[in-house]
């Protein structure tokens, strides 16, 4: 109980003359002002981060990364060129330079998940991919319909060749000097991108070649059924078939290449 009292008197003699220490502390910045407070510590502010200098590790940058950076292109831009679908309603892709042309054919023709060398089948599956991506990386692409009696070479088939009586594959714009050309990316039948008039060509140069309709649409449009139709986003129904038509045409695709000897 003694230890306690004491303890007790300690303490309230200690709070009296901590009060009494802030009272005559109050009093002298009263009677000196503000300029004799003690100095409060400033926080150093970060050094700028020089040119030569990252502020912090970046991650590689992807192909269509690389093409949106430069400072020597033509920027991407999905206002820049106009196109007239079947119903008359206008819609707008993205031009590039041949560069960026070429570089998103690689890019695309390298997606393993594609089955590009199972041409018999499956091309609006094939477009709807590869105009989804395009736009998930700032590139707005249109798609190009070609009906008619179409046939392609290709090695990729048993026979030599294909037979189709419709093919489609996505349409950029690619400006050539002071022109814009509409520009054909199709890794199914080509090597790199092609002009509107080479990707007829190659599917009507046989005998009974031959078109009857030629028409862009944007890229939201699945299939010829949706020719008519102004559509204004990815339907999930065709997102759907979409990867499910990848994945059947994808294992007819390793099948094949068992196959051969």
């Amino acid at each position: 109980m003694t230890k306690q009292r004491t303890q007790g008197g300690i303490r309230q003699k200690g709070a009296r003359m901590k009060n009494l220490i802030l009272i005559l502390l109050g009093v002298s910045s009263i009677l000196l002002g503000t300029d004799h407070q003690l100095p409060i510590k400033q926080v150093e502010k970060p050094r700028p981060v020089s040119e030569g200098e990252t502020s912090c590790p970046t991650k590689p940058m992807t192909l269509i990364q690389k093409i949106k950076s430069s400072d020597n292109n033509v920027v991407v831009d999905p206002e820049s060129h106009d196109l007239l679908s079947p119903t008359g309603k206008s819609f707008k892709i993205s031009i590039l330079t041949s560069k960026q042309a070429e570089d998103i054919f690689k890019e695309m023709a390298a997606l393993k998940y594609i089955p590009f060398c199972y041409p018999e089948d499956g091309c609006y599956a094939r477009a709807h991919e590869m105009t989804l991506l395009m736009q998930k990386n700032g590139i707005i692409s249109g798609k190009l319909f070609l009906e008619g009696d179409l046939k392609v070479e290709t090695k990729n088939s048993p026979k030599g060749y294909v037979e189709w009586w419709y093919h489609v594959a996505p349409l950029v714009a690619v400006k050539k000097g002071d022109k814009i050309m509409l520009t054909v990316i199709d890794p199914s039948i080509a090597s790199g991108p092609l002009s509107v008039e080479e990707w007829v060509a190659k599917q009507t140069y046989h005998p009974e070649g031959k078109t009857e309709a030629l028409y862009k649409t944007p890229r939201f449009n699945y299939n010829p059924s949706d020719k008519m139709k102004d559509l204004d986003n990815y339907r999930v129904e065709d997102l759907d078939d979409t990867h499910q038509t990848l994945q059947s045409y994808l294992i007819l695709q390793k099948q094949r290449n068992q196959q051969k000897p």
